[in-house]
C-alpha cells in the first residue's frame, strides 16, 4: 500500500472510532447524570417525539447493548469508508432518516426504539447491495466481504425476539439497500472521490 492509501485507511479507523467514542460517551452520560436520555429514543407515531428518529441510534438500553453493537458497526464503518466516505455518509443519511422515518410510521404502537443495530442492519444492507447494482469489482468486493463475514446475521431479519427492534433491523436494512440502489448509476455514486 501506498502512504498515501495507509493514510486514509487509518483517518478512516479514526473516523469508525470517533463514531464509537460518541456513543460511548452518550452512554456513560445518561449512566452517571439525572435524568434518562432513552426517552428520547424513537416511538412511532408519536408527534412529540419525531427527533427521536435522528436520536435512537445513539441511545442504548444498557452497556451490554452497547457493547453488542459497537463491535460489529465499528467494522461496518470501517469497510464502508474504505469504500467511500462520501458514499457512506448519504448512506447514513439515508438509514437514520429513511430507516427511522419508516419505524416511526409502521412500527408497534406504544413502543420505544433505541439503540445502533437499525444502523448496522442499513450499513449490511448498503454494503451487500451496492457491489451488484453497480456492477464494478470494487464494490462487488465489499459486498462477498460482507456477505462472509455477516450474512448470517440476516437471518434475524426473519426473527421477533421480545425486546428486539426487529423493525428498527428491518427498516434499516430496506433503507441501506435503497441507499445502494439509489447509486447504481454512475452519475449517482459520488465518484469524484478519491479512493
Amino acid at each position: 500500500m501506498s502512504d498515501t492509501k495507509d493514510s486514509r485507511l487509518f483517518q478512516n479507523i479514526q473516523i469508525a472510532f470517533a463514531v464509537i467514542a460518541v456513543l460511548w460517551a452518550i452512554h456513560i452520560f445518561d449512566m452517571f447524570f439525572p435524568g434518562n436520555l432513552k426517552l428520547y429514543g424513537l416511538r412511532p407515531r408519536n408527534m412529540d417525539h419525531l427527533s427521536g428518529i435522528i436520536f435512537y441510534p445513539l441511545l442504548h438500553g444498557s452497556l451490554r447493548h452497547l457493547m453488542g453493537n459497537s463491535g460489529t458497526l465499528l467494522a461496518l464503518l470501517i469497510i464502508s469508508l474504505s469504500l467511500s466516505r462520501k458514499m457512506t455518509g448519504f448512506a447514513l443519511f439515508i438509514i437514520i432518516f429513511g430507516g427511522g422515518g419508516a419505524v416511526w410510521l409502521f412500527g408497534s404502537p406504544n413502543t420505544v426504539h433505541i439503540g445502533a443495530s437499525g444502523v448496522i442492519f442499513g450499513l449490511m444492507g448498503f454494503l451487500l447491495f451496492i457491489g451488484i447494482f453497480q456492477k464494478k469489482w470494487k464494490p462487488l468486493i465489499f459486498s462477498i466481504v460482507v456477505f462472509f463475514a455477516y450474512g448470517g446475521v440476516l437471518i434475524s431479519l426473519f426473527t421477533i425476539v421480545p425486546g428486539v427492534s426487529w423493525s428498527g433491523h428491518f427498516w434499516g436494512f430496506i433503507s441501506g439497500v435503497a441507499a445502494a440502489w439509489f447509486m447504481r448509476k454512475p452519475e449517482n455514486d459520488l465518484k469524484n472521490e478519491k479512493y
